[in-house]
């Protein structure tokens, strides 16, 4: 397993290197999409990368269509979260208990010590039944082996 997530790291990077982000080119018409990428500018360390492919630390150019603001200049759409950055908008880590409304179609049910998680893209939610949102948490299984 460590094997397979090192493999994916290290050709994300590649792809990511090969498009142009770390080097502060536009990846938009060059068969790499339509939205304007500008890397971060933090290079090798900002390759911490999400399940789409996507670094924290990248800046886009707009904020994709479908977004919805989370409070004190963050967004988030699609699973991936954003803040105001002086360059654009900067993909960030999820902010640990924030709450969204939806989540995207590809993510996995885990049912671990009688409550359902909802994880995607190394995200884990909880789902709040009271308020119809999903709120997101530390993931279960780190938290039981500390």
């Amino acid at each position: 397993m460590k094997i397979r997530t090192a493999f994916i790291t290290l050709s994300s990077c590649f792809l990511l290197s090969s498009c142009g982000l770390f080097h502060g080119r536009h990846s938009g018409g060059h068969g790499h999409g339509s939205i304007n990428v500008r890397g971060g500018g933090n290079g090798p360390a900002a390759l911490i990368i999400l399940g789409v492919g996507v670094a924290i630390g990248t800046i886009i150019a707009a904020m994709p269509e479908k977004h919805t603001p989370i409070g004190s200049g963050r967004y988030y759409s699609d699973g991936i979260f954003y803040r105001d950055s002086p360059r654009g908008y900067e993909v960030i880590a999820a902010p640990m208990g924030v709450w969204v409304n939806e989540l995207p179609a590809r993510h996995r049910v885990v049912r671990y010590q009688d409550c359902d998680y909802h994880e995607c893209k190394g995200v884990w939610y909880r789902f709040d039944p009271r308020n119809q949102q999903y709120q997101v948490v530390v993931n279960p299984y780190e938290v039981s082996t500390s």
